[in-house]
């Protein structure tokens, strides 16, 4: 089998997900595979694992990494898959956070943000914290990779509970499970293979914006500067979020025009 029939089969099994498998699986870019004449390598093993991923089975964790803001992210079961849309939060972050300041990743996941940011920024430093100690362990991995990690802090940590119990830091930036609970049954089955508690937001998917928000703003007073990935409906939510908590928020659109990111600002604050 050539490797151009090999693509158009990859295609009929996975859809959208055969570039990212070529760069995967075949670490060629898709353009080297599509029209290559070749005899391909390694089909049957291809086409096996397209299959699992047809089945619901993530592309990531079968892979162990995802491509992130231009690393390579470790990714394991049990801890949240890095998605491109959380880029927009990066690029953000990297252009407004000031100078020489410590930033929070709270519900850090695979620890994604922050890598990213300090590696694009290396007058940062970071805390990152999780509920999950997977997720936690993960992060550590991931900001070693890069040789990262002696410029950030990690945590076990349960948003809900005592942010007193965190090292300084003065900005804020997160991406917390902002899903309803209604939605979470009609998610793709992919996405189901991810841990629940990473993903489902509670009833009206803002239990975490809130006490983000009420903790960061007790927290840093009047310094508040709050990076949030949002729903693509969510924009509302935060705006009618911020105004009661007296601050600003401007909404950020991801490349797809979706709203998904909220910049929340106190009055006191460093200003772009």
């Amino acid at each position: 089998m050539t490797y151009s029939r090999l693509y158009r089969q990859i295609k009929s099994l996975i859809g959208g997900e055969a570039n990212e498998f070529c760069r995967c699986f075949f670490k060629k870019e898709p353009a080297e595979i599509r029209f290559c004449e070749d005899e391909a390598e390694n089909t049957e093993e291809a086409i096996r694992l397209c299959e699992r991923i047809r089945d619901g089975e993530p592309m990531q964790y079968i892979f162990g990494y995802a491509y992130f803001y231009g690393l390579e992210i470790i990714c394991r079961q049990n801890v949240l898959i890095p998605r491109s849309d959380t880029e927009t939060a990066v690029e953000i972050a990297v252009k407004t956070l000031p100078p020489g300041s410590v930033f929070a990743d709270i519900c850090c996941g695979t620890g994604c943000i922050a890598a990213a940011l300090l590696y694009a920024r290396p007058d940062l430093k970071a805390v990152c914290a999780d509920i999950n100690e997977d997720a936690v362990s993960l992060t550590r991995k991931n900001l070693e990779k890069y040789g990262l990690a002696e410029r950030a802090k990690t945590a076990v940590f349960d948003v809900f509970s005592d942010w007193s119990v965190l090292p300084r830091f003065d900005e804020v930036i997160s991406n917390p499970p902002y899903i309803k609970t209604i939605d979470m049954a009609s998610l793709p089955d992919n996405v189901k293979r991810e841990p629940y508690e990473a993903l489902c937001g509670g009833e009206d998917g803002l239990d975490f914006y809130k006490r983000i928000i009420t903790a960061a703003k007790e927290r840093l007073a009047e310094k508040t500067h709050i990076i949030f990935e949002i729903g693509y409906d969510e924009a509302n939510d935060l705006r009618r979020l911020a105004e009661n908590e007296s601050l600003s928020c401007e909404i950020y659109k991801d490349v797809s025009d979706n709203d998904r990111v909220a910049v929340l600002k106190g009055s006191g604050l460093w200003k772009n």
